[in-house]
Parts: structure tokens; sequence; C-alpha cells
């Protein structure tokens, strides 16, 4: 029985460490496809919390400010996913 623990232990660490891993290496492709929907959200899964917070609080003011011109929030938004893409 105590073997059984001790397996289910480690089988329970490995899979701990495969997913740290994976979220903590991703570069490109999730934090872009997370930024597309969620802008700010793939630079702080990149561990760029700073930056991911002033795209939610500059990027809140200025779409609320200038929704009626379309442009602006959606260049902030394209900048936003090329950043977390690139950086």
């Amino acid at each position: 029985m105590e073997l059984l623990f001790s397996e289910l232990y480690l089988l329970t660490k490995l899979i701990y460490n495969v997913i740290t891993n994976k979220m903590a290496n991703q570069k490109y492709g999730f934090p872009a496809l997370v930024s597309f929907f969620i802008p700010g959200l793939g630079q702080i899964i990149k561990g760029q919390f700073l930056k991911g917070f002033l795209i939610w609080i500059i990027g809140g003011i200025v779409a609320f400010f200038l929704w009626w011109t379309i442009i602006i929030p959606f260049c902030i938004w394209a900048w936003n996913v090329y950043d977390a893409y690139n950086s």
C-alpha cells in the first residue's frame, strides 16, 4: 500500500512539473491567442505582469473615451496581440 502512495505521489509531481514547465515556456502562440480574446492576459501569462495590467488600465480608459473612433481601440488591441506574440 505504501508503494502505491509513493508512486501516486511521483506521478502527481511529474504531471505538475510538466504543466508548470509548459506554462512557463509559452513564448508565442498561446499568449497571442489569449490576448486576442482578453487583452493583456498574454503578457501576464508570459510573466510581464506590469505590462499586462497597464494594458488593462490604459486600454480600458482609451476604449472608454474613444470607443466612437473604433480605430484607436483596434490599434491598441492589435498591438497587444503582436506584443504578446513577439516579446
